[in-house]
């Protein structure tokens, strides 16, 4: 380190472990959009750790380590049958909970031949998995029914982003980055006062209102609403899970076109997943309260939206890097300012989490 820079010290109120192993196993995570989880295996990374997952003919899902115990082939490249995943190596199988029950090679089945199991659980367009202790599974995953409704349009995305989960999770809470990082996106910038952020419980909290003011031409066609039309707009954010967070654009149009509605819901949703070391899994969904919204203005959403939330991945991966690459880490000044009560918040929650599991960042 050069002797001659007076490098600030550390002045973190509470660290988020960005750099080390700071994923609680005692939750529900998402490992995949249902849609992805078939009769034929795939591979996830999840919690640092390889996940196969895959659907049993009785239309359950299934989770395992993804690794044979015979000579450690990974069980993704192999095939279901019925109830069975089958090794592609030597064609052990392996029955859900990950007991081997038939090694063709041999008469006797292998009772060590015992590979763990996650337990998984559909709650709207995605597959949970728990990765901790299952005599520890206190609640169900967060409630997401809405994006399976018909009296809703739902779209999805995904982004495998190398930067830890943590710094995901708060960018998705930090409002005030909106007006700066996505000035020619969002063009919503009327964000530079940040909400007051409160705990229900567990669930980190924030309202917000706003006076009239064109909408983000984000969510302007999924609401029929010119670009150009001021609107009043709440803003209502629940976390109620470290692994998800939603977003609610209440818009009011004062002076609606005859025959046509005045208020409108998007919800946006943020889920992560933390994967290997310093990746995450990211997947955003966008949600109106209209019914069969048209193809077209779904498409054109999407694009906007993924152009805007590319902005944040490219700055997300360089911060990550430059702090991964620093021999000084996390031993560096962090500033906090007025607007990051969420994650301050994020923080908190995350810790209580890891405290419970014997374990803590502080």
């Amino acid at each position: 380190m050069d002797a001659d820079i007076d490098y600030p010290k550390t002045g973190q109120r509470i660290p988020n472990g960005m750099l080390q192993d700071n994923y609680p196993r005692n939750m529900w995570w998402v490992a995949a959009l249902s849609a992805d989880i078939t009769s034929q295996p795939i591979s996830r990374w999840i919690l640092e750790t390889p996940v196969v997952l895959y659907r049993l003919e009785n239309g359950k899902t299934a989770a395992m380590y993804d690794r044979c115990p015979h000579r450690w082939a990974p069980l993704s490249e192999g095939r279901v049958e019925g109830e069975r995943i089958i090794c592609p190596y030597h064609g052990m199988q392996f029955d859900p909970g990950g007991t081997c029950v038939k090694a063709p090679t041999q008469k006797m089945t292998p009772k060590t031949a015992q590979i763990p199991a996650f337990e998984t659980r559909e709650a709207g367009a995605f597959v949970w998995i728990w990765m901790g202790d299952k005599d520890a599974i206190d609640c169900d995953p967060p409630e997401v029914g809405y994006q399976t409704d018909p009296g809703w349009s739902f779209m999805s995305g995904y982004y495998d982003v190398a930067a830890n989960w943590v710094l995901v999770r708060e960018n998705v809470l930090d409002l005030t980055h909106i007006p700066f990082l996505h000035a020619n996106t969002f063009k919503q910038n009327d964000w530079v006062t940040a909400p007051e952020t409160y705990m229900d419980g567990d669930t980190v909290c924030y309202e917000q209102e706003f006076d009239l003011a064109p909408l983000s031409p984000l969510f302007c066609a999924g609401m029929g609403l010119p670009e150009d039309k001021p609107v009043k707009r709440k803003q209502v954010g629940r976390m109620p899970s470290l692994a998800v967070s939603f977003s609610d654009w209440n818009v009011h149009d004062p002076a609606p076109d005859e025959g046509r509605r005045s208020d409108f819901l998007m919800r946006g949703c943020h889920i992560v997943t933390p994967s290997q070391r310093g990746r995450t899994h990211y997947y955003w969904g966008a949600a109106f309260d209209v019914p069969d919204l048209d193809a077209g203005v779904i498409e054109k959403t999407r694009k906007s939206v993924i152009e805007a939330f590319d902005e944040d991945k490219h700055l997300l991966e360089i911060m990550q890097a430059q702090i991964s690459k620093d021999p000084r880490g996390l031993d560096y000044l962090e500033v906090t300012l007025g607007a990051d009560g969420a994650g301050i918040k994020v923080r908190q929650v995350l810790n209580k989490k890891l405290e419970a599991e014997g374990r803590s960042l502080s």
